[in-house]
């Protein structure tokens, strides 16, 4: 297969000059953290082992077969993408294959979507419906790193998700419906389709992995056609790549726009987003989003904001009991995505304040209770307040793949 071919680095540099969207990393992540506390900073990687254990701890045996579950606070049913990212980061192929076959046999027969969650005891049905989320394309790219690694996968089951997936596809972009439900930032409540940054990234990554395998008919110009309207989500005027195109989301800043890269990145050795644009976005994110605490120390940095940083308004979202300005998805921590956003960008130009603001907030996250965190909440006055329920989540082992990967610990 050619090799995918990026914008020229002079394009892109003319690209993001035009509003002097890269920041100075020195500058920017020295305002962040402040000079005296980069000379202090020591390895975090005894930390990040605990991201690891817990896991390994939500390993669970239903009906005779192991599953992995997203925390113990969801007891009743595996979902799709901590049953992914688990295994993946452990590097635990069998487990990964045993938590795979759930999602095969609770697959639509008719339409091949695959659900995002499956409930262990059917009577708890009910618990979960079946929206129309990001699980599919997440189901492709996982049964590719399966067969990669010698498991044998029935094709028929992916050329099935393969094909739900192509019924969002319109002129190469993934169009997702108007709902809430809709990918990882489930509360986020879309009122018209909208092309999704995210979802675009992981639908490049599932035409990657569908092409890598053979399946479906993919060839290499589905691959780059993906891959380029993934780049085109970049605003120039903003610096960052947005959250979306078509609606009132469509200029919001959500760091989990990356995610897709770093998998990229990592599971191929290849990219779509060109690294200027990836230093832009999240130059301007540590810029805009970071939160203090009183004391004037970090507490996080918030996961979807507007453009210049601020809350967003509560109704924009789902579920009122978690959409307040600081709570959950609107504005609150999220460690895994964040923290891997930082890696990709450390990946690209390693820098001592980059890593130094890193190492702050794994320890933010791990070194008071040794547990890994859903959401750290950044409301105002109760900045860096934890939830214990929210503790113990499986997807942040990922963090630590990302951050040894990167060459931060």
């Amino acid at each position: 297969m050619t090799k995918p071919q990026n914008p020229s680095r002079r394009d892109v540099l003319k690209m993001l000059g035009v509003t002097g969207a890269v920041l100075a990393v020195s500058q920017a992540y020295t305002t962040v953290m402040g000079e005296s506390r980069v000379a202090a900073a020591s390895s975090i990687t005894p930390l990040l082992r605990y991201s690891l254990t817990d896991a390994r701890n939500n390993i669970v045996v239903k009906n005779r077969r192991r599953a992995m579950l997203s925390s113990h606070v969801y007891p009743k049913a595996t979902f799709v993408r901590d049953a992914f990212y688990g295994p993946l980061a452990l590097n635990d192929v069998n487990l990964s294959a045993e938590c795979y076959r759930w999602f095969v046999e609770a697959q639509n027969a008719d339409t091949g979507q695959i659900r995002c969650a499956v409930p262990f005891d059917p009577k708890n049905e009910y618990l979960f419906q079946i929206w129309d989320d990001d699980s599919s394309l997440l189901f492709v790219s996982w049964a590719a790193w399966l067969k990669r690694n010698r498991i044998k996968v029935d094709p028929t089951y992916v050329e099935k998700a393969w094909q739900f997936v192509k019924t969002h596809v319109h002129d190469d972009f993934h169009v997702t419906p108007a709902q809430p439900f809709c990918y990882w930032a489930d509360t986020v409540l879309f009122e018209t389709p909208e092309r999704v940054a995210h979802n675009q990234g992981l639908y490049a990554l599932a035409a990657r992995a569908m092409l890598e395998q053979g399946w479906g008919q993919v060839v290499v110009a589905d691959y780059e056609r993906a891959r380029a309207r993934y780049t085109e989500y970049f605003r120039p005027d903003l610096g960052i790549v947005a959250m979306g195109k078509d609606s009132w989301w469509a200029d919001k800043l959500d760091i989990s726009v990356l995610f897709p890269e770093f998998m990229l990145r990592w599971l191929y050795k290849e990219s779509a987003l060109p690294d200027e644009m990836i230093l832009s976005m999240v130059d301007r994110y540590v810029a805009l989003a970071s939160v203090y605490k009183k004391d004037q120390t970090l507490a996080g940095l918030k996961i979807i904001c507007a453009a210049d940083g601020s809350f967003l308004p509560p109704e924009r979202y789902h579920v009122p009991v978690l959409n307040e300005p600081g709570h959950y998805q609107n504005g609150g921590y999220w460690p895994m995505y964040s923290l891997i956003a930082l890696a990709l960008r450390y990946k690209i130009a390693p820098d001592k304040n980059l890593k130094a603001l890193i190492e702050t907030l794994v320890r933010v996250e791990l070194a008071k209770d040794r547990r890994s965190k859903e959401i750290i909440i950044l409301a105002p006055g109760v900045e860096g307040a934890i939830d214990p329920n929210r503790s113990g989540y499986t997807w942040n082992a990922l963090i630590a793949i990302a951050l040894k990967w990167a060459g931060v610990a």
